[in-house]
């Protein structure tokens, strides 16, 4: 049980009457306890490096999900916001769980494990009602007022030596029409900006300040959150303004408590001139706070993962310029940024010391989003932690500088052949195979004759054959240029079609109605990567994905006459000769140095093959399949060279981000590894390989068990520091008898991960893994 804070008069504060100006004067300041001073360094206060309390003053799906998901709606589906849940939960009189969940969610222990990980701040989101409860006319089904838990975080706070950033999460009448304010409204025109109460809100601003001021723990105060871009931004810095002012007059110094104005969806660089004019620097003790986020909305989503850093590389160009507080980050990442060289858990450590190494520069630091969350190990940083992704207690090994990005778009960043496999041509010629990515980040895949765009990873529901439409009209070279008239084959064997607006893929010989007129954006011929516009030659309209309709936005159809961001669509080639098949899973989260991991159970053709190896079959053909392990290699050298368009400078630069990702990965490996518990006869599903393994020929290799729970949820393996470089090819004439951790990744038999169904396709030529026995 934790202490409860000492508060001058009641330890709760007294509900409010209709006299609400009566309640605000018996409000009576918190008054600290003794705790750990040791935040400050020579008087100044160190950055905040926090994580948000979300969920608990406030309740979203995500970090609230055990309560969202056991009060649903009538239709079955969960509440969307605390709004809706609050109604479900007074007609079914059970207010109780709410009690409950704020009773529970968060405790002493959590707040000493937050300071235990290197952390010194939390930043806990609230909603107006937890100070004031409801509004007077009785319309909102919140429950409040709840000062109390307010003041049990603040005593937590101090008793840890943490920071504390109050942050008024949702204000009277919301700041926008979205769940973080606690409501949220469709359609959003329900909402304008002027139903949010700019007095109300400085009111409860007044109250927390004035119960706060004397709390040594209590360094930030956040006026609102995610502000709608609706707001005029002349009335916003009025409203700033005058939040500030409150907030000093009630006694919380500027040398002492930072006050947040939040600037979400609009650009900082113009919101600080405006806030200039507004207040001609009169305050001081003041920061922007940003949210950065790289999976929502589109222009996220359509980003590789060599784009996401570039997007990193550009907000620490931003931290350099203005006071900014990060207040919200994460590590999930849009539908683009998929697998390469790099695994999914590798990406993710790789971007989260990237955002790590950014954000120190920030003047006020950051909080991460959130400290418990249910929807995934992305949001989560208890887990994101445990498995390595953070380390906040050793030397932050900080990034280097990332190859320089060319001006134009016809050449490829060159930092994507360091997380990438490079196409061994770039250049895209009539019959090569190909992806097209939308805007959105999710690649076009044709399933029966419908045509969307549904997946963010690749498989044969993705793949067109680039077909002429008159033998005569090609050129010598095959090449794609500016201009050209192409068809689209499927891997259903029917071309593209455009009927009316209607777009599908059931046309069986080449007509008018399935021939495209290609255009590039800056270019003259088609290469891996470039933006292009797909224009019906039956309609002169363009492919897009039908975005306006929120019903039917997956599919493609062909309705605008203009070329804009919607209709822009990304051509990309096979990364090597065959598709990347997905990685088998191991039961072990983590690589042990001395154990390697079992073949996994294959069946065995009659010429020895695994099954799995016969159906696989490169994606260029008979001509792919004949030449895989040499064009694989040509591939990787492809990967390693400079190329045309980059110099020496590029090169180095290139090889320094590859190896801080190796030592990135290779950091976090051995922290989940040191973590990892003691290896017990019970815990061994085999103590060593199979005597037939041992004692094979040259070329095998001995390969002990696992260690693993019985029950444990199988788990993809890490991949190897020198595959993150290149993939090491074994040679083919080697004994059949291989490790299965030597295998090159191609040579996986398993099936190709993708979120598409359909068949996968073979690979041959590749070295064949041993049989082992469960």
């Amino acid at each position: 049980s934790s202490p409860r804070p000492r508060v001058e008069g009641q330890a709760r504060a007294p509900k409010f009457s209709n006299t609400r100006a009566m309640a605000l004067c018996e409000i009576r300041p918190f008054m600290p306890t003794d705790g750990d001073d040791s935040l400050t360094r020579g008087g100044v206060r160190e950055r905040w490096r926090g994580v948000s309390i979300g969920g608990w003053l406030l309740l979203e799906p995500g970090p609230a999900k055990a309560l969202f998901s056991s009060f649903l709606r009538p239709d079955g589906k969960e509440a969307i916001c605390e709004w809706e849940l609050m109604e479900i939960l007074r007609a079914r009189d059970a207010m109780h769980a709410l009690h409950t969940h704020r009773n529970s969610y968060i405790g002493l222990e959590d707040f000493r494990r937050i300071r235990s990980m290197g952390l010194n701040a939390v930043r806990i989101p609230f909603g107006y009602w937890v100070v004031d409860g409801p509004m007077p006319l009785g319309l909102d089904p919140y429950e409040g007022p709840a000062l109390e838990y307010l003041d049990r975080a603040v005593a937590w706070a101090e008793q840890c030596g943490l920071q504390v950033l109050l942050d008024l999460h949702g204000c009277p009448g919301g700041e926008s029409a979205e769940a973080p304010c606690g409501r949220r409204q469709r359609p959003p025109s329900l909402w304008h900006w002027r139903c949010w109460q700019f007095v109300e809100t400085l009111r409860v601003l007044r109250v927390v300040a004035t119960r706060y001021r004397h709390c040594s723990a209590v360094t930030g105060m956040a006026v609102c959150n995610e502000p709608s871009p609706e707001v005029p931004q002349d009335v916003l810095c009025r409203f700033y303004d005058q939040a500030v002012t409150e907030i000093r007059e009630a006694g919380m110094s500027a040398d002492r408590v930072t006050v947040v104005l939040p600037v979400f969806q609009r650009s900082v660089d113009k919101f600080a001139c405006a806030w200039e004019k507004q207040t001609g620097g009169k305050h001081t003790g003041t920061c922007f706070e940003v949210h950065w986020y790289h999976c929502f909305e589109n222009e996220w989503h359509g980003r590789t993962f060599a784009q996401h850093l570039r997007a990193v590389q550009e907000h620490t160009n931003e931290l350099h310029k203005h006071p900014i507080v990060i207040g919200e980050w994460s590590l999930a990442l849009g539908f683009g940024a998929q697998p390469g060289k790099l695994s999914k858990d590798d990406m993710r450590a790789v971007f989260a010391h990237a955002q790590l190494a950014a954000y120190q520069e920030a003047t006020h630091g950051w909080f991460f989003w959130t400290w418990n969350d249910q929807q995934g190990i992305d949001w989560d940083w208890r887990r994101s932690f445990d498995e390595g992704y953070f380390s906040l207690k050793e030397d932050l090994l900080k990034l280097p500088e990332l190859p320089p990005a060319k001006q134009d778009i016809v050449h490829e960043d060159p930092l994507e052949s360091v997380f990438d496999m490079p196409a061994s041509d770039p250049r895209v010629r009539l019959g090569d195979t190909i992806y097209l990515r939308a805007f959105n980040g999710r690649y076009l895949d044709v399933e029966g004759t419908k045509v969307r765009a549904r997946f963010g990873d690749r498989g044969k529901w993705q793949q067109f054959v680039l077909c002429p439409c008159e033998p005569t009209a090609v050129d010598d070279d095959f090449l794609l240029r500016d201009g050209d008239v192409a068809c689209l084959l499927a891997h259903n064997g029917n071309f593209l079609g455009v009927h009316g607006e209607h777009v599908d893929a059931s046309i069986q010989h080449i007509n008018s109605q399935c021939a495209f007129v290609v255009h590039i954006e800056a270019s003259a011929e088609v290469r891996h990567r470039n933006h292009i516009f797909l224009q019906s030659l039956e309609t002169s309209k363009f492919l897009a994905p039908n975005e306006s309709e929120s019903r039917s936005k997956e599919e493609i159809v062909a309705r605008w006459g203009d070329r804009g961001p919607w209709q822009r669509l990304v051509v990309e080639k096979p990364l090597s000769t065959v598709v990347t098949p997905r990685r088998p899973r191991r039961r072990s989260s983590f690589s042990i140095p001395g154990v390697s991991s079992p073949a996994p159970r294959q069946s065995i053709e009659g010429d020895g093959t695994p099954r799995s190896l016969r159906r696989r079959r490169s994606s260029l053909g008979s001509a792919g399949r004949a030449a895989a392990p040499g064009a694989a290699a040509e591939a990787e050298a492809a990967a390693d060279s400079p190329g045309p368009c980059c110099g020496a400078a590029t090169s180095e630069a290139r090889a320094d981000m590859e190896d801080s990702a190796c030592r990135v990965v290779r950091r976090r490996r051995s922290s989940v590894a040191a973590r990892a518990p003691p290896i017990t006869p019970r815990r061994l599903i085999g103590a060593a390989a199979d005597d037939d393994s041992s004692s094979g020929g040259s070329g095998s290799s001995s390969t002990a068990r696992l260690p693993c729970e019985l029950t444990a949820t199988p788990r993809r393996p890490r991949r190897s520091i020198s595959s993150i470089v290149g993939v090491n090819q074994t040679d083919a004439s080697a004994p059949a008898t291989v490790a299965h951790a030597s295998l090159p990744v191609q040579a996986v038999a398993c099936k190709r991960r993708r979120s598409s169904k359909g068949p996968a396709p073979e690979l041959s030529g590749l070295p064949t893994p041993t049989r082992r026995r469960n």
